[in-house]
This record gives structure tokens, sequence and C-alpha cells, in this order.
């Protein structure tokens, strides 16, 4: 990442600063709070959002395919002997794994909107590592052929520009096709809310737990007294390890406790629909931020299926696309693929039974059912059969 910065007279189609259509709006919502990228991670149900999406497509199997013609028919396979396999399948750098590289690339796609990765090529043309990037240190310029190139502004070397060959994009929810659309941002009143609720319960405990009342006296308080109270009450009555201490009240004085107790206002209700919200916001199940009120052994298994299936599978696509375009084009016979069939299948009964439909129904060959086990394939297994009394219809005519 040694280029300077050269174009001249560059179209600006994103900045930094300004890296969705709604920044700038929100910034502090109508709670009062102030919502960015660092508040809303510090934000226990957010961060938990951020590790389930960004683990489960970690986590996935990540191939490298090859789609060619064997004797006249389509045919897909590996390309295990691709030297790019490697890169995605361990280490696509001399620093991390690939599972770190998805972490990172996942975690800037899901907060921000948008992931970048630079592609390092070696003198052939070949890809010989990746890296990610920053989300918010990026811009995305057209110059004056109308060619789109970014610009990095990196700690080290300062503004570096790359050409679109070599940066991985890959976009979330957009409406221009180059500036994205930020979670965070976008719901920022509902994210201001829950971070100020939770403030609130910090500085309720921080305060000792007391609930706010009044200090009442037929005397006359004295300033010597007075200075005395307000002196204890900070000292021995304030933070939660003081919490439940007995007051020492001088000169006739007593404490009416007045202020509504959080259980009575609904504050624990309040949090719980707030998490709620939140998880709607990056459609991930409350089970799998360890919200189980509402689970059940059965339910939780079909919520399951639904989070792959609609959670998931959307990211796993706008992946699976940038990746191919970016590192092969669009005329390849190589592509990128994740196997979601390893959240998709269920208990060991139920994936037999699914595999002996397929292959005796002739659409599923034994070595296939062997491989989406993690099995060697056995000689002799890779045609499909069926049952001799079944035919095709064609033929019997």
């Amino acid at each position: 990442m040694r280029k300077n910065m050269t174009r001249s007279d560059p179209i600006a189609l994103s900045d930094p600063a300004i890296n969705s259509v709604f920044s700038g709006l929100f910034n502090t919502a109508k709670s009062g709070v102030t919502v960015n990228q660092d508040t809303a991670t510090r934000h226990t149900t957010v961060y938990a959002c951020y590790k389930v999406l960004s683990e489960g497509v970690a986590g996935l199997p990540l191939n490298l395919m090859r789609s060619k013609k064997k004797n006249g028919k389509a045919h897909k396979e590996k390309a295990i002997e691709h030297p790019l396999y490697n890169l995605l399948h361990l280490r696509p750098n001399d620093e991390m794994t690939s599972y770190t590289w998805m972490i990172a690339t996942m975690l800037n796609l899901v907060s921000r909107g948008v992931s970048y990765s630079q592609i390092i090529r070696n003198q052939r043309g070949d890809i010989a590592a990746i890296y990610p990037l920053l989300s918010d240190n990026m811009q995305v310029y057209r110059d004056e052929n109308n060619k789109m190139y970014f610009v990095y502004n990196s700690s080290k070397y300062g503004r570096v520009l790359l050409s679109k060959d070599e940066v991985l994009h890959t976009l979330g929810s957009t409406l221009d096709g180059i500036n994205p659309i930020s979670p965070i941002q976008a719901n920022a009143n509902s994210l201001g809310l829950s971070i100020a609720m939770e403030e609130f319960g910090s500085n309720f405990f921080a305060n000792g737990a007391n609930g706010s009342g009044a200090f009442t006296t037929d005397q006359e308080l004295s300033e010597d007294a007075f200075n005395r109270l307000k002196s204890d009450l900070k000292t021995n009555y304030t933070s939660l390890m003081n919490s439940g201490k007995p007051m020492l009240l001088e000169e006739g004085l007593k404490y009416d406790k007045f202020t509504i107790p959080n259980n009575d206002s609904q504050f624990l209700e309040s949090r719980k629909y707030q998490r709620s919200e939140i998880a709607s916001i990056f459609r991930v199940p409350l089970h799998m931020i360890n919200d189980l009120e509402k689970s059940s052994f059965n339910n939780m298994e079909q919520q399951s299926l639904d989070f792959a299936i609609h959670t998931l599978r959307p990211w796993v696509i706008a992946l699976e696309q940038s990746m191919t375009v970016a590192f092969f084009g669009t005329s390849s016979e190589y592509y990128i693929k994740f196997n979601l069939a390893a959240l998709l299948r269920g208990d060991t009964k139920t994936r037999y039974e699914a595999y002996g439909t397929g292959i005796r129904d002739g659409w599923l060959t034994r070595n296939e059912a062997r491989e989406m086990e993690d099995l060697n394939p056995i000689d002799g297994l890779d045609d499909p059969i069926l049952p001799l009394n079944m035919t095709n219809l064609k033929e019997e005519n």
C-alpha cells in the first residue's frame, strides 16, 4: 500500500465522514444520546448481533468452485489446484487466518454497511494476499474517464490510491450502488433510546441504587449540619458498595423516599423491548443473543433454520458475488461459493433419511452424500442410481 494520490479533479462518490445517506442526520438521537459506531458497538445487544453475524458467516466453509463441461454436460467441482484455494481456506495474508479475515470483513459490513479488502497481486497477476481495510477510512472516486477508483486514508502511508481491480468491495443495503446505508445511523433513534436506558440503569446503581426523595425537619437546619449532610451523602451513601446503608441523620431530619421503583415503571420490560427491536434491525433471532424467554426446543430449531435462510444467506450472496467479480471477473469458469448446508441440515436421522430419498430418486449420488458429511469419496459411487421398477417416461413411449 505505497501508491501516492495522483488523480486530478476527481468526482467524490463517498467520504469517510459521510459514508451513509443517513449520516449527519442522526448524530444525536431524540433521546439526547450521541449515536455513532463507537457508542453502538459498546451496547451489549448491538455487539452481540455483530458477533452472531460475523462468526456465523466466518464459520461457514468457503469453497472455490470451477464450472466446466464434462462428457458434454455441465460439471461443478472444487478447484483445489487453484492458487487462490489455500488463501481462502487458510491464510489470505501472512498476518491472519481466513476466519479472522472474514470476521473483520463481516464486522465492517454489518456495522457500516460496506466492507473493503485490498487485493495484492504478484508479477504474473495472480492474487498473492488479501488484507481487510477499515471502511471508515475509504473514499470512492470517479476520474475524468468515468473509471472508479478508491483512496484509502492509511495511518502509515497517508492517502493511498487503489484501482478498482485492487479492491474487494462488498455492499449491503444501498440506494446508489456506491454509498452504504449504515444500520447504526439509519436506526439512531431506536439505538439512542436503548443506550439512554442502559446509561440510566448504570447511573442508578452508581448512585447507590437509592431513589430520589426529600429530607424534612420541623427544626431550622444549621449551615454546619447542612454541609455535613451533603458531605456525608456523597462519601457514605453513593456508589453500589454503599447501597442499603442506614442513614445517620441529625437535628430531627427525616428522609421520605418518593421515587417509583424501577420494576413498577416497567424499566426492565422496556429494556427487553429495546433488545428485541435492535435484534430485528440485524434480523437476529433472540435466542441467539441469549434471550430464551419465548423460545422452546421445537421453535428454536425452526428459528435456527430461518436464521440461516433469511439472515445469513443475503450476506453470503453479497460476499459470493463481490468476491467472484473481484477475483475472476465476469467471464471466468471459477466462482466463490459458501456452503450453507451445514446450517440447514437437521439431526443425524433426518439427514440420513433425506440422503436416502435423494439417492433413491436419482438426483443425488452416494459420493455427493458422503461429501456433505465430510467423508472421502469411494470408487464406483459417482453414478446416480434408480430403482428397477422406475424408468424414464420418454423412453417408455
